[in-house]
């Protein structure tokens, strides 16, 4: 027996202005069968702005004019009129139902996440058919897409395969679609560039790069066409999996890690060397000294990918950030003591008053940054580190409103570490506090805590 879920994307059951219904009935029939064998089945499904649409229109006894982008009032109405029908397709071939509605917001709960992994085990348990949606009612368009949402139920269920359903039979190299690709390992799904992407929201890029996450927490993956005969049953069968097979890279993760190694929306990446990926296989933190690049926008506590610098297509795992992603850019690859000579002349470009800087330094300078005046500046800018030289750049060039909200970033998420540093007040002058516990608290500072990693296996 396994638990699988399956995927079907809208393009893969459109037709014209509607829904193909001998298309999605026979997949019905095909997953009652599969249940029959003693196979869990969940069903994570779009199609409900789609028929919302085709239901408007034909009330208005026109074609619909609203635009494709247009999914929340259509899919408010074609919700229920979708359920009705995988519940009627369902009732025909002895199948009960039950729907279940996925937001944005239920994802960024490890808490609500868990007990819907709970929920859907619990359904499967008793031979019901779980049918998935995002809600699009309630979700922005660019929040929320069903292959996330596939990801995500696979892994909180603890499904050991992930079958995503499209309009076309695998995945190709080339647009004529003559070039389909059999086998791929996570790394290889997500550099693969593909060119025909289907109707669908997703398209076949959104699909690799979820196939791939899927993968890193141990659900095997299929793409494959939804009107593949008996294609249910075939990607059931390890000797006769249709299309594109995405291959798990270890096995399942254990339910401790599922929210943030694949449930989780990233809110971007952490590129880092090679002595900092050995370190965080040997079970360590990731430190500051070990990013090398900061991609997208994010606050602290926010869940990012963790790749490897040089190839970004190899995903290392994931985990929360301890700082946000303005502050990471200015401190990465930087030694302890040079953390310290930032966070120093931060503070004191954000409390000391710039028209005593003659008076704080002993000197003639004006600029509180003079690394002639200050040994912290100085510390940073005579660095040979291009990392050390790029920071001191940065902070030279803070605008006031920059340099604020940084320094207050910097208060909330290491509060203890400008505690040294202010009540000892030698940033001021530019004197980075020396005694043990100074150097101490800047040496903890890390980028992703050990607590939140999840490494994924090589």
């Amino acid at each position: 027996m396994s638990r699988q879920v399956i995927k079907l994307g809208s393009s893969s059951i459109a037709s014209g202005d509607g829904l193909a219904l001998d298309v999605i009935a026979g997949l019905v029939a095909q997953i009652a069968a599969a249940q029959r064998a003693g196979h869990e089945i969940i069903l994570v499904t779009s199609g409900a702005a789609r028929l919302g649409r085709r239901l408007l229109a034909f009330e208005e006894g026109t074609k619909t004019t609203a635009p494709a982008v247009d999914f929340a009032f259509p899919a408010a109405v074609g919700q229920p009129a979708l359920m009705a029908l995988y519940r009627q397709l369902a009732a025909a071939v002895g199948v009960e139902v039950c729907q279940i509605l996925v937001s944005r917001s239920d994802l960024a709960s490890a808490r609500a996440m868990g007990d819907l992994g709970q929920l859907l085990r619990e359904a499967t348990g008793r031979g019901l058919l779980p049918v998935v949606n995002g809600n699009d009612a309630t979700d922005p368009l660019s929040a929320l897409d069903n292959d996330q949402v596939a990801v995500a139920v696979a892994v909180a269920a603890g499904a050991s395969r992930l079958l995503f359903l499209t309009d076309v039979r695998a995945a190709y190299r080339d647009a004529a679609l003559s070039d389909p690709v059999a086998r791929l390992t996570p790394t290889q799904a997500r550099a693969l560039r593909v060119t025909a992407s289907g109707s669908g929201r997703g398209g076949m890029g959104s699909k690799l790069a979820a196939a791939a996450r899927a993968a890193c927490c141990g659900v095997e993956c299929v793409i494959g066409s939804a009107r593949e005969p008996d294609v249910v049953g075939r990607s059931l069968n390890p000797r006769a999996r249709p299309g594109t097979v995405v291959r798990a890279a270890g096995d399942l993760l254990e339910p401790g890690k599922r929210w943030v190694g694949g449930i989780a929306y990233s809110e971007g990446s952490i590129g880092v060397n090679r002595e900092a990926e050995a370190s965080l296989r040997s079970g360590s933190t990731l430190f500051l000294s070990g990013v090398k690049r900061v991609d997208g926008e994010f606050a602290a506590g926010s869940v990012v990918e963790l790749t490897d610098v040089r190839h970004p297509e190899h995903v290392l795992g994931r985990g929360s950030v301890a700082l946000p992603s303005a502050l990471l850019r200015l401190l990465r690859a930087l030694s302890p003591v040079q953390v310290a000579s930032v966070v120093s002349t931060l503070l004191r470009l954000r409390y000391a008053d710039p028209s005593a800087a003659l008076g704080l330094a002993g000197s003639a300078a004006g600029s509180l940054t003079d690394p002639d005046v200050y040994k912290d500046c100085g510390e940073l800018a005579s660095s040979e580190s291009r990392a050390s030289q790029e920071a001191f750049g940065q902070l030279e060039s803070l605008s006031g409103d920059r340099l604020a909200d940084l320094a207050d970033c910097l208060l909330l998420a290491q509060p203890a570490l400008c505690a040294t540093f202010l009540l000892d007040r030698g940033f001021l002058h530019g004197q980075v506090p020396t005694d043990a516990s100074a150097r101490k608290v800047v040496r903890g500072i890390y980028a992703v805590d050990r607590e939140s990693l999840v490494v994924y296996p090589s």
